[in-house]
């Protein structure tokens, strides 16, 4: 019995309606997502270009004995077998070129111009193995090249990762640089890593990341080194905040008497100075150079409502000569200041330096933010020694200083030497902080 109030069901209608079911199934599941949904655009090809710092420091060794320009290397490769091979990408180094007895401001090469990872990456292996680490860290004429490197069509981000071991030793401010690159390169942001770095150093290449709207990395060895650039390479940029506008303070703790002059790094202006008798000043928020002694601690951020400290080390010299001894930049050899026995304390930015002992130095003493180094040569001492003197030699045979009637005592690093006495070299050894008295016969 058919319910009147039921549908009739015809056989071949209810076949029919399966087979419309049937299709508009099938054409959904065959019928392109995008009619559906907004497709995601794929993700712009990154642009990256490594610049390389291959300044002589970079020659020196990590704790582990490996040389800070073989752990770069190593680190460079890794990255390049880790992106993706479509990534443009293209390397610039600096102090390769020239040793630093030239003084060469200009010592940077575009080694491999942009172009696809996957075909470059040998190419920049093969460059990055002939780099020889020789002469000064030109930071700011590298920067200022940088934008012309790029390649006019590259889109989105244009992305620095910047290896240094040390601050610009050339004229010019990187800070002051890396901002006037923004401003007229506004996709370009600067990622910094400070490989095993001073004070100074990592304050600079901190300002240029800021500036830019990068990051700043710090490396003291090769696993941290290539795991910090390729956190670079996955690491955006931000927004660089234009510094409010205002007055702040800067301050040198234990300001030398004779006064550090400050500069305004933009303008080049002289801004006012700094002494032990006024160790604080107002500045308007701004970037400047601050003198100590014959350089310049470039890249000091002064920020509106806040104090900039600044704080140098000292070297003290025990027994120091009344001729005196040069203190000089480990990398460049330029003087950075001097010690004699009538002023036997050197303030200093924070670094590496050589010290001058006769015609010899005492190499790579380090000098810390705030504190002091404390250098104990040893003493020789001749007794009865001849007005027409003695002179004192390295066991290689370099002549090193004299000794004589009119100064029989001289300090000198520990180590072995021999002294003229009586027509022969005399062999002694000095160790640090003794007094070695030996008679003229």
């Amino acid at each position: 019995m058919i319910n009147q109030g039921s549908p009739t069901h015809h056989p071949l209608r209810i076949w029919c309606i399966g087979i419309v079911f049937t299709l508009a199934t099938c054409s959904f599941i065959l019928m392109p997502r995008g009619l559906f949904a907004q497709q995601t655009a794929p993700a712009p090809t990154k642009t990256i270009e490594v610049i390389l710092d291959s300044s002589g420091s970079m020659k020196s060794a990590l704790p582990d004995g490996m040389a800070k320009i073989d752990a770069a290397r190593t680190a460079l490769t890794r990255l390049l077998e880790s992106i993706p091979p479509e990534t443009q990408i293209a390397l610039r180094a600096y102090g390769h070129l020239f040793p630093a007895e030239k003084h060469n401001c200009r010592d940077m090469q575009l080694l491999v111009p942009f172009g696809s990872a996957g075909e470059l990456k040998d190419k920049i292996i093969e460059q990055a193995n002939l780099l020889k680490p020789l002469g000064y860290t030109p930071l700011t004429a590298a920067l200022q090249m940088t934008a012309k490197d790029f390649p006019a069509n590259s889109e989105g981000e244009r992305t620095v990762i910047l290896i240094s071991d040390g601050k610009e030793t050339c004229e010019g401010d990187p800070c002051a640089a890396a901002r006037s690159l923004k401003k007229n390169h506004a996709s370009v942001i600067i990622h910094t890593v400070g490989f095993c770095v001073d004070d100074v150093a990592k304050n600079q290449l901190e300002c240029i990341a800021t500036m830019t709207g990068g990051h700043y990395f710090a490396a003291a060895d090769l696993e941290q080194l290539a795991d910090v650039m390729s956190q670079a390479v996955q690491t955006p940029g931000v927004e660089v905040i234009e510094p409010a506008a205002g007055e702040g303070k800067l301050e040198i703790k234990k300001a030398e008497l004779q006064g550090h002059k400050v500069t305004n790094a933009v303008s080049g202006k002289v801004a006012g100075t700094i002494s032990r008798l006024h160790s604080t000043i107002d500045l308007p928020a701004g970037i400047y150079d601050v003198t100590f002694g014959t350089v310049l601690w470039k890249s000091v951020e002064v920020k509106a409502d806040q104090t900039t400290v600044l704080e140098p080390g000292t070297i003290e010299i025990m027994h120091a000569s009344l001729e005196g001894h040069l203190i000089l930049d480990a990398e460049t050899g330029v003087e950075n200041n001097s010690a004699s026995g009538l002023n036997p304390i050197a303030t200093l930015l924070p670094g590496t330096y050589n010290v001058t002992f006769g015609s010899i130095i005492w190499p790579d003493i380090v000098v810390k933010s705030g504190l002091a180094t404390v250098l104990q040569p040893g003493v020789i001492k001749l007794k009865g020694a001849k007005i027409n003197g003695h002179i004192i030699h390295t066991v290689s045979g370099k002549a090193v200083g004299d000794v004589s009637a009119t100064t029989n005592w001289m300090p000198l690093p520990p180590g072995d030497y021999t002294i003229e006495i009586g027509g022969k070299r005399e062999p002694f050894t000095l160790v640090a902080g003794q007094d070695l008295i030996m008679e003229n016969h």
